[in-house]
């Protein structure tokens, strides 16, 4: 039997569950039979999965592990996810605000603690500006979007070649001479046919 702990506002289906279970995947689709309105829970929000002894210390799953890799021996903890995490936009907004609260109300300790560290003397409005503009540039990074960079290989073993690293887009370099690099696809077509 494994115990499939709930963390969060899951807890209220209760905190631990043993089950019979190979990977994630199953986990999650047993408590959701067993447990009335627990699917309708998961759909309202995003979890992390992770498997060991101890949540903080387990190797976190991702999608594309939820079925495939078995658990083993170990436990499974399943725990809303934070939101904002991995930008360090929240992080930067409240060092920002700490620093300007310091600053205001402490601007001789703020002035000396820099020029403890640094070796120069700040003002409390040098502190104040820069905790300003940490906390505000926290707060654009909340709320600017990240791009998402596709980390899949998109090769092909009739496509690719040495130092084919064009995409979509790209300039289409003009070279006169001998050329001793790899080439770019610029067009490309795929035919068909039935063999007899």
């Amino acid at each position: 039997m494994r115990k499939i702990y709930l963390h969060g506002y899951l807890a209220e289906f209760g905190k631990v569950h043993e089950m019979e279970v190979q990977t994630a995947a199953e986990a999650v689709r047993a408590l959701g039979v067993c447990i009335p309105g627990f699917f309708e829970r998961l759909r309202e929000g995003s979890y992390n999965i992770v498997v060991g002894k101890k949540r903080s210390s387990g190797r976190s799953l991702s999608e594309d592990d939820l079925g495939e890799i078995t658990l083993g021996r170990q436990d499974l903890h399943i725990m809303p996810a934070i939101a904002g995490r991995k930008r360090g936009g929240l992080l930067k907004a409240i060092l920002g605000v700490v620093l300007v609260g310091a600053a205001i109300f402490g601007g001789l300790a703020a002035g000396g603690l820099g020029a403890s560290f640094l070796g120069t003397s700040f003002t409390y409005g040098n502190v104040a500006m820069f905790g300003a503009a940490l906390a505000l540039a926290g707060v654009s990074q909340l709320l600017a979007p990240s791009d998402k960079k596709d980390d899949k290989d998109d090769s092909s073993f009739t496509t690719s070649g040495p130092g084919n690293t064009y995409e979509q887009g790209g300039a289409i370099p003009l070279v006169y001479g001998e050329v001793v690099t790899g080439g770019i696809m610029v067009s490309a077509g795929v035919d068909i046919e039935k063999l007899k």
